[in-house]
């Protein structure tokens, strides 16, 4: 089981660098993914796959912690804390997914065992990255709308939901965000009560002029 599991580690490693992004800079390192700043390199967050004994497998844990979101936010007076344990905009791992995003079993371990077809399974989890992971980590980075349908799905894996979402419609040219921002605010999953304070101090920002 030891050698499996040393030349599973080796095969995904190795096929980390299949996956490509238009929007940051994929650096595939030895236990997962660094996402960087296409033009100055700075460090935005990551993918990194960690192995449970217990579970006898691997999850996958994604962060973002940088970007136009993460220094708007940084600057931001707000009423309550973070929903994260972290000072990262965005932080979920595969523990805790409900659909099957990471892993074919529920649990979120894709597991790692004698006589498995490693070049597939590498294959398979570089392909779920690909479609899902990926992609929600840059809807967060370029700001696009696609952003607010992923804090409606997930609200729990973003720091500040309802501001993030304000984030979103101002950068995208919403001409009345507290009109739009409403029925958001209404939701108990993304907002913790209803006070719009910080929208003035947003639509002020210099990273968020149109």
């Amino acid at each position: 089981m030891n050698n499996t599991k040393l030349q599973f580690k080796a095969a995904l490693a190795a096929r980390l660098g299949e996956a490509s992004s238009d929007i940051v800079l994929l650096k595939p390192l030895k236990n997962g993914i660094k996402l960087l700043d296409k033009a100055t390199k700075q460090h935005l967050g990551d993918l990194t796959f960690d192995y449970l004994r217990n579970a006898g497998g691997v999850y996958v844990a994604c962060e973002v912690a940088g970007g136009v979101v993460h220094e708007v936010l940084a600057g931001l007076a707000l009423a309550h804390d973070s929903n994260l344990l972290t000072r990262a905009t965005m932080s979920f791992n595969s523990l805790s997914e409900e659909r099957k995003e990471f892993s074919p079993d529920i649990g979120g371990v894709v597991r790692v065992h004698d006589g498995m077809d490693i070049d597939r399974t590498c294959g398979e989890i570089v392909g779920r990255l690909a479609t899902w992971h990926i992609p929600k980590m840059e809807r967060l980075l370029a700001v696009s709308e696609g952003l607010i349908e992923d804090v409606v799905a997930y609200p729990d894996h973003y720091a500040y939901p309802l501001p993030i979402i304000a984030i979103c419609l101002i950068r995208n040219g919403c001409e009345d965000v507290e009109a739009a921002l409403a029925p958001y605010a209404r939701n108990k999953r993304i907002a913790r009560n209803r006070n719009l304070d910080f929208l003035a101090a947003l639509e002020e920002h210099p990273l968020l002029a149109q």
